[in-house]
């Protein structure tokens, strides 16, 4: 009972810090609700079990992420990159069903939870290694090409970032647009 709780308020201030991603209009106020929403999951998913998920949840995106999205905030001049003030709010009010379908998908798999694994393996490796465990020896042998991919597909869109990062610096340094 008191999981359920807990995931419902866990549920609840992730939502509402998501429409403050989405609604606010300061910058700082849309990094600190995107802070909140991204703890309010690592809180959902260490009710649900998955201790790993979460603690990467936390240092990955609560803290990693937040911090790069903090150094582009104070980097970028805003006079120069803004061409006019309008927020996304039309973008945001559309996509708010699918995010409601997520957490309903999400609500859906926290009440199911690995019980409806085929021939319940997944339950049986969970309490006989653990959490961790399970999740690298099904990542390093079932779907280690699609984890490889996955690394590869980031490593592009790092280096993309880079360049496209370095031509807009050249951009602001010649005040050409």
């Amino acid at each position: 009972m008191i999981q359920w709780v807990t995931f419902l308020l866990f549920s609840l201030l992730a939502i509402v810090s998501a429409l403050g991603v989405v609604i606010l209009p300061n910058p700082i106020y849309v990094i600190l609700s995107l802070l909140s929403s991204l703890i309010a999951i690592a809180g959902i998913f260490f009710v649900a079990g998955a201790e790993l998920v979460g603690a990467i949840q936390l240092l990955i995106y609560a803290v990693a992420v937040t911090v790069f999205y903090v150094f582009v905030l104070t980097a970028v001049p805003w006079e120069k990159a803004l061409k006019k003030d309008s927020h996304y709010r039309v973008e945001g009010v559309i996509s708010f069903p699918i995010i409601l379908l997520l957490y309903l998908e999400m609500f859906l798999v926290f009440s199911l939870g690995v019980g409806v694994s085929p021939k319940g393996q997944i339950r049986e490796l969970s309490q006989k290694f653990g959490n961790t465990e399970v999740i690298g020896s099904v990542l390093f042998s079932k779907y280690f090409f699609a984890f490889e991919l996955v690394s590869l597909v980031l490593l592009i869109g790092m280096i993309g970032a880079v360049i496209i990062g370095r031509k807009e610096a050249q951009t602001y340094e010649n005040d050409t647009p």
